[in-house]
């Protein structure tokens, strides 16, 4: 697997064709709003619930949605716990620059987000790689 190949993979916890098959929606604007209450059939907005980021999904299916994000998540972690050296190598340099750690010599974000998944040590290795170019 090429390094893009593999940073694709790392990207797509799920694709937006399976968020909105989860029923959910965006919505930025009063008329996005409507039209995404049209959407998920809500006649009020008090039906509605959000993740963030402008999502728009029913107070209803909350609770399934965030089962399902949940079992997405775990199914990457797994994915991520499988993989080889090099491999985790590739992920964890994209995410030191992603939060541009060779800028701010702050790691710790990328441990938190690595937590239970990959060593603090080999976190620092890639970081000392990126830092010595």
């Amino acid at each position: 697997m090429t390094k893009n190949e593999l940073l694709e993979i790392y990207n797509k916890s799920y694709t937006e064709e399976e968020f909105y098959k989860q029923n959910v929606t965006y919505a930025f604007s009063q008329s996005q709003l409507q039209d995404a209450m049209k959407k998920l059939g809500a006649t009020s907005e008090n039906e509605l619930t959000s993740f963030g980021y402008g999502s728009i999904c029913l107070k209803s299916k909350f609770k399934e949605i965030m089962q399902w994000m949940l079992k997405k998540e775990k199914e990457k972690k797994t994915w991520l716990n499988n993989l080889t050296n090099e491999e985790k190598n590739i992920i964890i340099e994209y995410e030191l620059y992603n939060y541009e750690c060779n800028y701010t010599y702050d790691i710790d974000n990328v441990v938190d987000l690595f937590n239970n998944i990959f060593e603090y040590n080999d976190i620092m290795h890639v970081f000392h790689k990126i830092t010595k170019q």
